[in-house]
């Protein structure tokens, strides 16, 4: 005799649903009504990772209709999911379950995968050395942009722009948290330093000519990393970007100059973490692969960054958008002390070949320094490149 399974207590589905990912939840409450009514006041289970695969073939960005595939991990299973506003987009950020994405004239926002909402961030055009030119129907023709090393304006049609646009972008806190939002920006040639305000209506410069690597926020404070090595505090309340050194580089330029270099910062436990990414460089399959990892601590006592070969049993995220350091309690199934890591070498995904080669997609074992995939080898999720997401229902 068939069970019905729309006799369950309302204790029993709220005991399930909280222990099911955001996406999962979803499917979960379109069950019945019954079942959707039952769990509207439970939040789903936190912080579980997705690989968002962008592509999927059918038009020159890779996506079928309105529909991405979120890869859950570990298992390996895929979830076809609707997100309309993400079409014919790139993504430069994710935190909080919401990405940063740019439209095929690098105009940012903030989308939420799952419930929709979009925010509007200021035009890429309110950047002092961004000037856009127009074609007679008023459509951006082409961008200029002003390399400060070398006083000379670069000029680039549209899809060109967007992979050196905006480079990354990050953010105080959860865009549907209500309070006081601050987005930064690395962007352009030389990874400047821009940031904006929910709101607000333009992008404001780090004046100094600084290139930055990497910039995450640490309880609510932003830190960067220069690309001299130096670890800088950035205060943005009085308007401007104030920056105050916070620990000088200690490494040879030439040595460190060869990594891709990131800050990954735990709030839960106050650590800071900066990870070291080599690669190899395939001239006939143009594929990048990393072939070397490095990670530090820094030591807040000496303000030195402190080699380890050991994460706690734990698990970095690297990539395009902020990384995160999660522990097997946060997700169940995580690989200890490996690196979750996706490809955004944007620098290598000019070219068309470039782009149809296979993305530097894989686990890192810091134990023994071996490189496994975390999908199926597939040409469909090569381009636009996938990017980590911890999907949220806020």
């Amino acid at each position: 005799m068939a069970r019905d399974w729309t006799d369950l207590s309302s204790g029993v589905l709220a005991a399930i649903a909280a222990r099911l990912t955001a996406i999962d939840y979803v499917a979960f409450r379109k069950v019945c009504r019954l079942w959707a009514r039952s769990v509207s006041g439970v939040p789903p289970s936190p912080h579980v990772p997705y690989l968002l695969l962008l592509g999927g073939g059918g038009d020159d960005d890779g996506e079928r209709g309105d529909e991405f595939t979120f890869l859950g991990l570990p298992g390996q299973t895929l979830h076809r999911l609707p997100v309309p506003g993400l079409r014919g987009k790139y993504c430069v950020g994710s935190q909080h379950g919401w990405l940063a994405t740019l439209d095929p004239f690098s105009e940012p926002a903030l989308l939420n995968p799952l419930t929709g909402q979009e925010i509007p961030l200021p035009s890429i055009t309110t950047l002092p050395d961004i000037h856009p030119s127009y074609a007679p129907d008023g459509s951006v023709a082409s961008y200029f942009h002003l390399s400060d090393a070398t006083d000379y304006y670069f000029h680039y049609k549209p899809e060109e722009f967007r992979g050196l646009s905006f480079l990354k972008l990050a953010f105080s806190s959860s865009p549907a948290a209500g309070g006081p939002l601050t987005v930064v920006a690395l962007y352009g040639i030389a990874s400047k330093l821009a940031f904006t305000t929910a709101g607000a209506d333009r992008w404001r410069l780090h004046d100094d000519c600084w290139c930055f690597d990497d910039v995450a926020f640490r309880r609510g404070s932003l830190l960067a990393l220069s690309g001299d090595g130096d670890l800088l505090a950035v205060d943005l309340s009085g308007g401007y970007a104030d920056v105050v050194r916070l620990v000088a580089s200690q490494f040879d330029p030439l040595v460190a100059g060869q990594y891709r270099r990131y800050l990954v910062a735990d709030d839960a436990t106050g650590d800071l973490l900066q990870v070291w990414r080599n690669f190899d460089f395939d001239d006939v399959a143009k594929t990048m692969t990393t072939r070397e990892i490095k990670v530090m601590r820094l030591d807040w006592g000496t303000n030195r960054w402190i080699p380890i070969s050991s994460l706690g049993g734990r698990a970095v995220f690297l990539g395009i958008g902020s990384s995160m350091l999660l522990s097997p309690e946060d997700v169940r199934g995580l690989r200890p002390n490996c690196v979750y890591l996706t490809d955004d070498w944007w620098d290598m995904l000019y070219s068309e070949e470039v782009r149809l080669a296979r993305r530097d997609v894989g686990i890192y074992c810091l134990e023994d320094a071996s490189l496994q995939p975390c999908h199926s080898p597939d040409p469909r999720f090569n381009w636009p490149p996938p990017v980590w997401i911890s999907p949220s229902l806020s």
